[in-house]
């Protein structure tokens, strides 16, 4: 049985799905979800550059 879901496993159709998936979910965003989603890019991006010392 596994086997068989890893043969019929494609990574082509799978990246395919997934990026019309994403561009499908980006083009009906609204100005309020693109918001939190660059707020969201900015924290990561800061929490990136302070590194693994975190302050106690």
């Amino acid at each position: 049985m596994m086997t068989e879901l890893l043969l019929a496993f494609s990574f082509g159709d799978w990246f395919r799905d997934a990026s019309y998936e994403l561009s499908y979910y980006f083009s009906h965003m609204n100005k309020t979800q693109w918001g939190i989603v660059s707020a969201c890019s900015v924290a990561f991006g800061f929490l990136c550059l302070k590194g693994t010392g975190i302050n106690r």
